[in-house]
C-alpha cells in the first residue's frame, strides 16, 4: 500500500510538470492536491502518532504554490497579454541556450535564449506589432514561468517534508 502511495507521489510530480500550459488553475495544481492527499493518508493511516505540524506546513506550501501560480497566470493573461506560444518559445529558447553553455560558460546563453524564444513565440502568435508590446510580453512570460517554477519547487518541497519527517 505504501508503494502505491509513492507511485501516486511520482504521478503528482508528473502532473505538476505536464499540465503547466493548461488554462484551468485547478488542473495545473492537481499535483499539489495529490501530494497533500498522500500526506494525509500516510500521516493518518501509517503513523502511530500523526505529525499535524507537518500536515499544517504542507497545507501552507499548497496555498503558497497555488497562489503563486494563480498570481503569475493572472499577470501573464490579463496584464501582460502573453500568448501560449511565447511560453513555449521561452521554454524552447532556454533549452537551446543550455546547449550553448559549452561555448559561453555562464548563464548568459540561457537568458538570451529564453528572451529570444519569448519574443519569437510572441511574434509567431500575434505578429510584429510594436517593440513595447513585445517587451511587455517578454516580461509577462518571465513572470508566468517564475510562478510555474515556484509551484513546482514548492511541490518538491512538500514531497521532501513528507518523506523526511516521519
Amino acid at each position: 500500500m505504501l508503494n502505491l502511495l509513492y507511485l501516486v507521489l511520482m504521478a503528482a510530480v508528473l502532473c505538476l510538470v505536464v499540465f503547466q500550459t493548461n488554462r484551468s488553475i485547478f488542473v495545473r495544481a492537481t499535483g499539489l492536491f495529490l501530494i497533500l492527499a498522500v500526506a494525509f493518508v500516510i500521516q493518518l493511516q501509517f503513523r502511530d502518532a500523526p505529525r499535524f505540524d507537518v500536515l499544517l506546513a504542507l497545507c501552507l506550501f499548497l496555498v503558497l504554490g497555488f497562489s503563486s501560480d494563480y498570481y503569475a497566470a493572472s499577470l501573464r493573461t490579463w496584464y501582460f497579454q502573453v500568448s501560449d506560444q511565447a511560453i513555449w518559445g521561452l521554454m524552447i529558447g532556454s533549452f537551446i541556450g543550455l546547449f550553448m553553455h559549452g561555448v559561453f560558460p555562464s548563464l548568459l546563453p540561457f537568458m538570451v535564449g529564453a528572451l529570444l524564444g519569448a519574443v519569437l513565440g510572441e511574434i509567431r502568435a500575434r505578429g510584429m506589432r510594436s517593440a513595447p508590446q513585445l517587451g511587455k510580453a517578454m516580461t509577462g512570460t518571465f513572470a508566468g514561468v517564475f510562478g510555474m517554477s515556484t509551484k513546482l519547487l514548492l511541490g518538491l518541497e512538500m514531497i521532501y517534508w513528507l518523506l523526511i519527517f516521519p
